[in-house]
């Protein structure tokens, strides 16, 4: 192998050309990254577009010109058609404003009509069924008093407790008192008879009400007839008439009202002087503060009656409706001997008067007596809204007026002591707006509003015709714009110069569409031209296709776009045309379109542009990407003669080139090398003639071109002597010839190690790409986290974890063969915490983390050594399978089918839950994945190169260590453990790993992935076949998911996780055949190194073949028909296993002159016996 200096001047050598060698400039140089152009081409490119808008605006000015005599007439119909349109406007919505307003005054008027008439008559009714009540109540008084041969005053109504009830609940009124008429002459008779007879009268009430005695407090009787003062009951005297209380209902609390003299308050004795003038009317008192609050209702009962009436109050108006009790029963013209006065709360009275959904008319009551006062009904609602008149003014027109007075006598009017009591209505805004609406105003704005934007669409369209030549010249200009960037000028003024093209742009399409048949339509000929002098260049990525197989879909297309994004924007600034792109080759041509005497000399010099831009990129790349992409080198070839170019009109019509320079150009192209510009014997002619001869070096020998025989060709820049010629036949396989005798890794794509870069820079890149992929798991274990969090759920299942069992985990003496388990715990699904879930690329992991993190890979990748194939580069090939096989696990195709029907959410629920249960919860758990990609990092950390059997036969200290057994594995996983258990990682430790239980599922993961990359072991290998038949061999159908136990799933799942970095271990043989080359003659190289140290007892070349075809056939294909079996890796397992059995079928046929090149190539290497 070269020494380090010797790879760096080569790799110097075949990257980048020697810029002074290439007389390259500082203009040549613009656009690649690392140099800085000048702006020579800015400043020519700013002044051509400047003098281009010139003529540009000159042509529209012209066109301008022109139509403005041509818009005079339509300018003038334009003017009287807008005002025609305004005056037809402003005629409709005024008329149309007027004529729903009226429509919509009828229908208020209508209905203001119907609902006043309705409340009118209902509040009639109202009257009428309270006087007609108490009339009944007095009828039943004089009845008895007739029957049961009593005389007057003496009388008391048995149950009348039971008959008041009933009519206050007809009336809708409060409570109701019966007063007998008491004259001077019998007052002594009636105290007496009061006396013996109260205590009887008042219990029976309370015994009917209430059925005890528990509400009545037995004291406060006076034997006298009494008036109320602010100190109590006093005696009432000297008076010739008295109206005592006598039976109430509701009944009283105490005795102390009895004997009380109604007629000794002004107002009532004034009713009462009334009511024995008028005899058969029922007057009304003028609204007054009520009284008997306190003697038969307390005040809580009293509110309590008026809470059932929302906004109702106790100070809210009320009268007392006086009844005449007659001696004769309903014999008007009999003496008067009693009176019942009933209380009633007006807003009681307006209740229910009007349907529900009728709102707001105002109903102001005013009486005889000078009161006045004001409520609002909301339909069966009535609202007190103060004293005096408070409806609105504006309504005054709709004044309903209402009589309450029902009178017959013709003196009730002139009789002094009541009052007569009348209702008007008005509506209010709330019932006008029920039917005075915006409608109006808003079709009246609607027709304004069309008729405005019918103006607007004509000043739109004045627009578009006052901008007709405008867009008329801007639509070609786009037009040219179109072409130019899909054909070259000449083909473009073909194009334009049609004249059907001309007059139409749209013609364009159908020019390049040949709808007729071309043998008897030739009317338009080809759009071909015949070039003498070009050059084409043929650039393909070497090791595209190996590297592409082992990556996702969108991992290629980034690369691709963004090389070729470059190599686009570089073919602008240096006067190249770009031709098509064919795979992952560029194809690019100079001469075309406009003749240039130094078209060889323009492509060598972009040739070195996008050779020097895809170094740059390919590095940057990699750490997004993965490794080896910096390997990715161009192959380069030139080729220089004529070519017949021209457009094949048809479905995706493009410019195309052909000829036998195409041909050479290709053949040129395929017989270099990656990293090096290979020119043939014409276009090193070209260079020559442009005194450019001092870039070419003859190559060694020539190459066969079909049809051409042997060709001289050239190398661009100096010889490389670590780097052979590339004798493949195709852009990619790159094999070797028969003939040669070079090494594998010496002759090979770029992305199979022939890209000699520094190895500390490489190490570097490998890093950034393992902290990318690591950063992104963790990102996504924090969000799972955070919807546990936010779904109140307990990620862990695992009981009490006892922290000391924690802290063993860092004693230097743990055997990890020993903690393998055969089954691992993760976590069940949950819908809530799915539906909690946040998008993980929102998560911002701290800087403390991410220097941690970044820290503990790059101590890994120094605990490598320095071998061919165990080393940090292989341990990230082995994570990016990981990766990618992580990426892969999918549910069969029937749960996909399921997922695209109409299912309901408890549907849904059950296939996300079967779907998680048959990945078996892996892709569910980002602590999983972290811990199968920690494993495929570390799980050769500090390898020695040989075997385990060689370090038990020599002894070692770690054979020892470990008794015998896994001993390079136990050695990698307790060395990176520990690492990951100290101090220095304990900020990365708990954002990781949040809990103790969390610490130890990570480690039981690591561990189990780990100790499976030991194939030999044949305790191992038994224990993962029996626990293999134990969870897949008697598999059941998807159906029975359901079914399943958590152990079997978790013991599936722990079993895929095993098989999965073992496939992930040697991927290589699972890949593109190229990918396996590379690292079979690494092991190999490794391999002879130990036999050549004295560290292997047999040379490796004797067995190689056929240790190849036994590995293939007992476990690489085995191991490929596992993943196949357990059903999880979709396409990735049919990969694999085609993979495997390709690269099987070329060994056995190639395996042997393989080998031969391999031991070959290593007589070449200077020999070392020396041990690291």
């Amino acid at each position: 192998m070269p020494n380090r200096s010797q790879s760096l001047a080569s790799n110097e050598s075949m990257r980048h050309l020697d810029n002074r060698s290439l007389d390259l400039d500082d203009d040549d140089l613009m656009g690649i990254p690392g140099d800085l152009g000048k702006s020579k081409f800015m400043s020519q490119s700013t002044s051509e577009t400047d003098e281009s808008a010139s003529e540009k605006r000159d042509e529209v000015q012209e066109i301008r010109n022109r139509s403005r005599k041509e818009d005079r007439i339509v300018r003038l119909w334009r003017s009287a058609l807008l005002l025609l349109i305004l005056v037809i406007g402003a005629t409709v919505s005024g008329l149309t404003f007027h004529f729903l307003q009226e429509e919509e005054h009828k229908a208020l008027n209508l209905a203001y009509d119907q609902f006043s008439d309705a409340l009118s008559d209902a509040a009639i009714r109202q009257q009428q069924e309270i006087l007609e009540g108490f009339r009944t109540l007095a009828t039943i008084i004089s009845d008895y008093a007739a029957t049961s041969n009593q005389t007057w005053p003496f009388v008391d109504l048995p149950k009348f407790e039971a008959y008041a009830e009933h009519i206050l609940k007809i009336a809708g009124t409060e409570a109701v008192t019966y007063f007998p008429i008491v004259t001077k002459g019998n007052q002594d008779a009636y105290l007496n008879y009061t006396g013996n007879n109260h205590e009887r009268v008042i219990k029976e009430a309370h015994m009917i009400e209430n059925g005890n005695l528990d509400d009545l407090n037995p004291v406060g009787y006076k034997p006298f007839f009494t008036v109320g003062t602010k100190d109590g009951f006093v005696p009432d005297i000297d008076r010739e008439v008295y109206y005592p209380m006598w039976q109430f209902s509701p009944p009283m609390f105490t005795y102390g009202a009895v004997n009380w003299n109604a007629a000794s308050v002004p107002d009532y004795a004034d009713v009462f002087e009334a009511l024995r003038t008028l005899k058969s009317e029922s007057p009304i008192s003028k609204v007054r503060p009520y009284v008997t609050a306190g003697l038969s209702l307390s005040n809580e009962e009293h509110a309590a009656m008026h809470s059932e009436i929302e906004g109702s109050s106790t100070a809210f108006p009320h009268s007392f409706v006086f009844t005449p009790i007659y001696l004769e029963s309903e014999d008007t013209d009999s003496p008067i001997v009693a009176a019942l006065a009933s209380s009633m709360g007006w807003d009681f009275s307006l209740q229910h008067l009007l349907p529900e959904g009728v709102i707001g008319i105002h109903a102001i009551l005013k009486n005889s007596c000078g009161q006045s006062f004001s409520y609002e009904i909301n339909g069966p609602d009535a609202f007190y809204l103060g004293d005096e008149d408070l409806h609105q003014t504006k309504y005054d027109e709709y004044e309903r007026f209402v009589n309450l007075a029902l009178y017959t006598h013709p003196d009730f009017e002139t009789t002094q002591g009541h009052c007569m009591y009348s209702m008007h209505l008005y509506p209010d805004n709330k019932f006008a707006n029920l039917y005075l609406t915006p409608v109006p105003l808003l079709y009246t704005v609607c027709i304004a509003g069309s008729f405005a934007f019918m103006i607007a669409v004509f000043f739109v369209y004045n627009s578009f015709v006052h901008k007709r030549n405008e867009t008329l010249v801007a639509n070609a200009a786009r037009s040219n714009a179109v072409i130019t960037s899909l054909f070259p000028d000449n083909i473009r003024n073909k194009i334009i110069g049609d004249e059907s093209c001309r007059k139409n742009p749209r013609n364009f399409h159908e020019l390049l569409d040949p709808t007729s048949d071309p043998l008897t339509d030739l009317s338009r000929p080809p759009l071909a031209d015949y070039f003498a002098t070009t050059t084409v260049m043929f650039a393909d990525i070497c090791g595209f296709t190996a590297w592409s197989s082992v990556r996702e879909p969108s991992q290629v297309f980034t690369l691709l776009e963004t090389v070729y994004g470059e190599f686009d924007r570089l073919t602008k600034h240096s006067k190249v045309f770009k031709v098509e792109t064919v795979g992952d080759c560029y194809v690019a041509a100079t001469g075309i379109p406009t003749y240039r005497k130094d078209h060889a000399v323009l492509m060598v010099k972009y040739a070195h542009k996008i050779s020097r831009a895809m170094t740059h990129m390919t590095q940057t790349l990699e750490t997004t990407l993965g490794p080896d992409t910096a390997d990715l080198l161009l192959r380069i070839g030139i080729h220089s003669g004529p070519v017949t170019a021209g457009v094949i009109r048809g479905e995706k019509a493009r410019f195309q080139l052909f000829g036998d320079t195409m041909n050479v150009a290709a053949r040129v192209e395929s017989k270099g090398a990656a990293g090096r510009i290979h020119v043939s014997q014409d276009t090193a002619d070209h260079l020559r003639k442009c005194h450019k001869g001092h870039w070419l070096v003859k190559r060694e020998g020539t190459i066969i071109a079909k049809g051409k025989g042997d060709l001289q060709t050239y190398w661009i820049g100096k010889a490389v002597q670590s780097v052979k010629e590339a004798t493949g036949t195709g852009s990619e396989t790159a094999s070797v010839s028969e003939k040669s005798t070079s090494s594998f890794e010496e002759t090979a794509p770029a992305a199979f190690g022939n890209h000699l870069d520094d190895a500390g820079n490489r190490k570097d890149r490998l890093v950034d790409w393992n902290v990318t992929v690591f950063t992104d798991i963790l990102k996504q274990i924090v969000a799972r986290r955070n919807a546990y969090a936010a779904a109140k759920k307990d990620s862990n299942d695992l009981s009490a974890v006892d922290l000391r069992v924690v802290e063993d985990m860092k004693k230097d003496d743990l055997k990890p063969l020993h903690d393998v388990r055969e089954t691992i715990w993760l976590p069940e699904f949950d819908q809530t915490v799915e539906d909690s879930q946040e998008d993980a690329h929102t998560i911002d992991i701290p800087t403390s983390v991410s220097t941690e993190l970044r820290d503990f890979i790059s101590t890994i990748a120094s605990l490598y050594r320095s071998n061919s194939f165990h080393n940090f580069e292989h341990a990230s090939h082995v994570t990016m399978s990981v990766i990618k096989l992580l990426s892969r696990i999918k549910a069969p195709t029937d749960f996909e089918m399921m997922e695209n029907e109409n299912e309901s959410d408890d549907d849904s629920f059950h296939v996300k839950a079967n779907l998680h249960d048959h990945t078996y919860g892996i892709t569910s758990d980002p602590l999983t994945q972290f811990a199968c990609a920690f494993a495929a990092l570390i799980h050769d950390v500090d390898h020695e190169g040989v075997t385990n059997a060689q370090l038990v036969k020599e002894g070692a200290v770690v054979a020892a260590k470990y008794e015998n057994r896994s001993v390079a594995e136990q050695n990698s996983f307790v060395l990176a453990w520990n690492l990951f258990m100290s101090d220095r990682f304990a900020t990365l430790r708990e954002h990781l790993c949040a809990t103790p239980a969390e610490i130890i599922r990570f480690r039981e993961l690591a561990v189990n992935a780990v100790m499976a990359t030991d194939i030999v072991d044949k305790d191992l290998k038994n224990l993962r076949n029996n626990r293999w038949d134990k969870a897949f061999k008697n598999q059941g159908s998807i159906e029975e998911l359901d079914n399943e136990s958590r152990e079997s799933i978790n013991r599936k799942a722990t079993i895929v996780i095993e098989h999965l970095i073992q496939a992930s271990d040697v991927s290589h043989t699972m890949q593109h055949w190229h990918v396996y080359r590379k690292w079979n003659e690494r092991l190999f190289h490794e391999m002879h190194a130990a036999y050549v140290q004295g560290r292997s007892d047999s040379d490796p070349a004797l067995t190689w073949y056929k240790g190849e075809m036994g590995f293939f056939d007992f476990y690489i294909i085995p191991l490929a028909k596992k993943l196949e079996s357990c059903g999880v890796f979709g396409k990735s397992s049919d990969e694999f296993l085609n993979y495997a059995r390709s690269n099987r079928e070329e060994w056995e046929i190639r395996g042997e002159e393989i080998v031969a090149e391999m031991v070959a190539s290593l007589n070449k290497r200077p020999a070392t016996n020396s041990k690291k």
